[in-house]
């Protein structure tokens, strides 16, 4: 049995729950073992357009409906049970997955003294399957849990892509539905998702800053044909006069406002109606892009390019300029690699300075997470 602790035990985002929710059903997977996930509850970050500001009443609906799980919405084949017993000897616990990886005995063997187990580790202490088959019952701390699962195996390629293929995120019928119809009816287009809101102070210190002829430029490099309309997924969608600069030369929409103003009907008709709910439209109407350029350090974004990987086999992982991915672009506005080794978050000093950065401030090309063979 696995006893797996939700991120913060739930006192987070949506996807602050969903990247916990997966990484546990992987490890059932993993282990082939039952799982219990605690700590379950609504989310509870509502995006700030929905709670201040003129554009409040508009939205109010996001507020006043029943709160949706990140299980309500999520359709994934898994082993979870709602009952346990841990009032057992033999277990062990896992306090933080961002100090581990898992293989299996044969990786280690085959690569534990060697530099591709250095470069795949950065530090973390592996621990196989065989070891952890010991214990009747295996738990795992609240501080783990926001760790994404390509960081997380060392495994090979086959057994690896299989694993991260159990757990593809599929939604709820309705809102696939939806999204679905946004994307088909509006045909060709561009998306950005912008995060704003609490990131301009919790992440002032790491230099998250919005410099608006930087992004100007980079949206400008980044999308030429301005023929092509671009949907806007943001928290800050009352910052009208911020997007209006940032985004002069193209034909852009809000994605919620567009919702609501063309697809209320249909939006209202569904389980759920919530500001999560709205979220998911948002990511998989990003992830249906042509070109999608993202926001570092959000979750939000980590699950859209997941979504695009999974869904479109996309692996173009864009974001917007602020001062630390500014540290690595080119003079033609690309985010250049400045060093070497066998896995993506060797190649980027950005992604890799802090030893909890790989596992959650963004997510991976697949196919540059796992060794061949």
């Amino acid at each position: 049995m696995i006893y797996f602790e939700n991120y913060k035990k739930g006192e987070a985002g949506f996807n602050n729950h969903l990247v916990p929710y997966t990484l546990c059903a992987s490890l059932s997977n993993f282990l082939e073992r039952d799982f219990f996930f605690d700590f379950e509850c609504p989310p509870y970050t509502p995006p700030e357009f929905a709670v201040k500001g003129d554009e409040r009443h508009k939205f109010k609906l996001l507020m006043e409906s029943r709160r949706s799980l990140v299980s309500d919405l999520v359709k994934l084949p898994n082993r979870r049970v709602y009952e346990i017993d841990r009032d057992t000897p033999n277990k062990i616990r896992l306090e933080d997955l961002f100090l581990t990886f898992l293989t299996t005995s044969e990786q280690k063997a085959k690569y534990g003294d060697t530099m591709i187990w250095n470069f795949f580790g950065l530090g973390r202490e592996a621990i196989t399957r065989e070891y952890l088959q010991e214990f009747d019952l295996i738990e795992v701390g609240e501080r783990g849990g926001l760790v994404n699962a390509t960081f997380f195996y060392f495994l090979r390629r086959p057994e690896k892509n299989e694993l991260l293929d159990s757990v593809r995120i599929s939604y709820s019928d309705d809102l696939e539905k939806l999204s679905k119809k946004i994307s088909d009816q509006i045909g060709l287009y561009n998306a950005v998702h912008l995060r704003l809101g609490d990131f301009r102070t919790a992440y002032d210190y790491d230099g998250f800053k919005i410099n608006v002829g930087r992004f100007a430029r980079y949206f400008d490099e980044m999308m030429p044909d301005k023929t092509v309309p671009v949907l806007v997924a943001t928290d800050g969608l009352h910052e009208k006069e911020l997007f209006a600069e940032l985004l002069k030369p193209f034909k852009y929409r809000f994605i919620a406002e567009m919702v609501f103003e063309e697809y209320g009907r249909d939006f209202r008709e569904m389980e759920f109606t919530d500001f999560n709910a709205l979220s998911v439209i948002d990511q998989i109407t990003c992830a249906n892009s042509d070109i999608f350029i993202g926001t570092c350090r959000s979750t939000f974004t980590s699950v859209i390019h997941r979504l695009r990987q999974e869904r479109h086999g996309k692996t173009d992982f864009n974001f917007v300029p602020d001062e630390r991915i500014a540290r690595l672009l080119t003079p033609d506005y690309k985010i250049r690699a400045d060093s070497g080794g066998f896995f993506e978050w060797n190649r980027y000093s950005i992604f890799s300075e802090h030893y909890q950065y790989p596992a959650w401030m963004r997510e991976w090309n697949y196919e540059l997470t796992s060794l061949p063979g």
